[in-house]
């Protein structure tokens, strides 16, 4: 049976950690992304991480303000002796999983191969959210080993990319090249993926451009929305399309290719500044780490004072997890008052809180 890989209920078959959340303890976390770098070789109009800095070579688009990650410097990276120390400091504590994703481009990092062949070497699995330019030579042959690969997309041709996301028309070929490159001597279990960000200027070739990513290898694709502070009637417009768009899709998919969609853009969906619940658990299952070397309770937090559980400049990583102020960061915080934008794990904290909240009498 093909297990979804997206599924918000996995959190559900690590009952040592919803545990922890009924006996308000801090555990070590199952799962943290890091964000080695917050230099990128591409300057996407619609990147929340960037406030427009990012001009590369003559993009049409005006770059989107979202007022998310605005305490983020692009010239941040983590020293190579830090990374190290991090690494072991999360396979001491059990850690059993690391993506390494942006603020910028994770391959840009100059020790990379290093870092990734260490992730592994201490048998944590390891995944990363990448761009693709970089994703060849000796990056590519570590990463055959990981888990997943999933390559950020939002254009079908070089025209567009060059539009979107200020790079030359030939880096579509080049991305291209990489991914069916790497498709071909990639171990079996590593999931090679696509997230293909939807907006107003690239939603009409969905069909075609699916059509050929299944063919140079892409085992599944996910559709996801480009955030905007107006984001209902932004997307309005353009809903019935893709939702059209996204039934012929699915068509394509089969024993060896899915298709995965986060497009809902149902008022009350992740996408609303409004939380239902106070007490966020994602934070204490999934931090991430930044290239400032902060702490933040999930990447959508990453760069905002507001999600800052604490520094690694000063101390180790351990120290500060299971330290009495980590405690009463997590115990205080209140999603409602403090998540008023996208929260792309607020279905995972819905479920969590729902299943704390629920009486323990043996009345099932």
């Amino acid at each position: 049976m093909k297990t979804n890989k997206y599924s918000d209920f996995k959190i559900f078959h690590v009952a040592g950690k919803v545990n922890s959340f009924l006996e308000n303890e801090i555990t070590a976390p199952i799962y943290i992304r890091i964000k080695p770098i917050n230099l990128c070789n591409h300057g996407c109009f619609f990147c929340t991480y960037s406030t427009g800095f990012r001009v590369k070579d003559g993009g049409e688009e005006e770059h989107i303000v979202t007022g998310m990650h605005e305490d983020m410097k692009e010239d941040d990276i983590i020293p190579r002796e830090k990374m190290l120390e991090i690494l072991n400091d999360l396979y001491k504590m059990g850690v059993k999983a690391i993506t390494y994703s942006g603020g910028g481009e994770p391959l840009m990092h100059p020790n990379i191969v290093e870092i990734m062949v260490k992730t592994l070497d201490y048998g944590m699995d390891l995944s990363i959210i990448t761009n693709g330019q970089n994703l060849a030579k000796e990056r590519a042959v570590v990463l055959r080993n990981a888990k997943w690969v999933r390559v950020s997309m939002d254009y079908t041709n070089g025209a567009e990319m060059k539009r979107f996301r200020n790079v030359p028309e030939k880096s579509f070929d080049s991305v291209i090249k990489n991914i069916e490159e790497f498709a071909k001597y990639k171990a079996k279990d590593c999931d090679l993926a696509v997230n293909y960000i939807v907006h107003r200027n690239n939603y009409k070739n969905l069909g075609v451009f699916t059509r050929l990513l299944k063919s140079i290898g892409v085992e599944n694709v996910r559709y996801s929305p480009m955030y905007v502070p107006d984001f209902y009637n932004y997307h309005n417009a353009i809903a019935d399309s893709v939702n059209d768009q996204l039934k012929e899709v699915a068509t394509l998919v089969d024993d060896s290719f899915s298709v995965n969609s986060t497009y809902n853009i149902t008022p009350g969906s992740s996408h609303s500044p409004i939380r239902s619940y106070n007490r966020c658990y994602i934070m204490q299952t999934v931090p991430v780490i930044g290239a400032d070397l902060g702490v933040y309770a999930c990447h959508n937090k990453a760069y905002d004072s507001t999600g800052l559980i604490g520094s690694l400049k000063d101390q180790s990583f351990k120290d500060l997890w299971y330290s009495q102020a980590t405690k009463d960061y997590m115990m205080n915080f209140n999603a409602k008052r403090t998540c008023l934008h996208e929260c792309s794990n607020d279905r995972k904290n819905i479920l969590i809180n729902d299943v704390v909240q629920a009486s323990t009498d043996n009345f099932i």
